[in-house]
């Protein structure tokens, strides 16, 4: 009993000072609390201090980050802030970022591709060691299966680097563009499907059109009715309804000198990016994915967060990755499941710890790296140390 006395006694005055000690008269006196009333009293006053400085955190970043952030425990937001301008040459009250304002996710957007091609695989619409040629008999890539694509070990070339004469002109590319590049000009693997890991996006723009095979619906149609609407995420979109949105909720993306940058070429694609969406609706997809289970069951959620990367020869890949997801065991805070977003003026990050139940998100169409490297500082002050 005594150790948890002093415990308490050691936390008191900074949460005192704070004034987040709770405000209602204990039921007992200090003196007649058991000892697991103790207990329970120093972990309630430890998280209180944690909400201290995760909010002391979250108003440093302001001065840092323009975009949106939001930080949970469990079911529990510790702090959510948004800053800044949608448009960077105009920081009027009207431009002003808020809790609803939607960023392209850039690559964070995989996850709910991988999600949606999950779902399918589960009701053996699709099965993952199905061949990349089922859906495109045209492509000349063979030995190319779903799980590849899923774990970015195809090989096939990235359509970022394609020269821009291969896609039609005076409008945005599409997914089939990239698999009519494919089937033209035939560029060549960077390896054997298998036998290395490189993160490529081609991969998750075919998953998208695999999808849409599947499922007989678009695949913004496919992710609305199956992921958005059970996960309540009311204000997320893709690129190509981007037009029907309000643009005074819409971002927009900016270099590090500041530049605004249009929607134009490849910000057509979907699948590997292309999804807009808020910290709002996101928080959303955390709760009814890892928490209840809603877009997909526990074994699934299992498999796409283990690493799916592995190699023949037992060759070690770079990174781990799972099925839209990046892995890594950190010897610090365990288990992190995470995913980075770069994207025509967009710079996202999104991380979750599942032994602490910590989840950040942050948010920004402003390339200057505010967010880099703070996911570790949040999981310090959310560990208690």
């Amino acid at each position: 009993m005594y150790k948890y006395l002093f415990l308490l006694l050691l936390l008191l005055p900074a949460v005192l000072l704070a004034q987040v000690y709770p405000q209602h008269k204990p039921d007992k006196a200090l003196k007649d609390l058991t000892a697991e009333e103790l207990a329970s009293l120093c972990l309630d006053v430890s998280e209180q201090h944690k909400k201290v400085e995760i909010g002391k955190f979250a108003d440093e970043m302001g001065s840092v980050l323009n975009g949106t952030m939001l930080i949970s425990k469990g079911n529990q937001i510790y702090t959510q802030r948004a800053y800044g301008y949608r448009k960077l040459a105009f920081p009027t009250s009207e431009q002003k970022i808020a809790d609803t304002t939607c960023f392209e996710l850039a690559s964070v957007s995989k996850q709910f591709t991988a999600a949606a091609v999950l779902q399918l695989v589960a009701q053996e619409k699709v099965h993952l060691n199905d061949y990349l040629t089922k859906y495109f008999p045209a492509l000349p890539y063979h030995g190319i299966t779903v799980h590849h694509l899923l774990s970015h070990t195809s090989g096939l070339p990235e359509y970022f680097n394609f020269s821009e004469s291969w896609f039609p002109k005076g409008r945005l590319t599409t997914n089939k563009d990239v698999v009519d590049a494919l089937v033209k000009y035939h560029p060549a693997t960077l390896f054997d499907p298998g036998t290395n890991y490189k993160y490529i996006n081609t991969n998750y723009a075919l998953l998208a059109l695999i999808v849409e095979q599947a499922s007989g619906l678009s695949f913004e149609e496919y992710v609305r009715r199956n992921i958005f609407e059970p996960a309540g995420m009311t204000r997320s979109f893709y690129v190509t309804q981007r037009g029907q949105k309000n643009a005074s909720s819409i971002a927009t993306g900016h270099t590090k000198d500041k530049s605004a940058l249009t929607i134009k070429g490849l910000d057509g694609t979907f699948g590997d990016k292309g999804l807009y969406s808020t910290v709002s609706d996101i928080f959303k997809w955390k709760i009814a994915y890892f928490d209840d289970y809603k877009i997909l069951s526990k074994d699934w959620v299992k498999l796409a967060t283990s690493p799916e990367n592995k190699l023949k020869n037992n060759k070690m890949p770079s990174e781990d990755y799972g099925y839209g997801w990046h892995l890594e065991h950190n010897v610090r805070f365990g288990e992190l499941v995470y995913h980075g977003g770069l994207w025509h003026g967009f710079h996202n990050l999104l991380i979750y710890n599942p032994e602490g139940d910590v989840f950040m998100i942050f948010l920004s169409n402003y390339r200057n790296c505010s967010h880099c490297k703070k996911g570790e500082e949040v999981l310090q002050i959310m560990r208690g140390a």
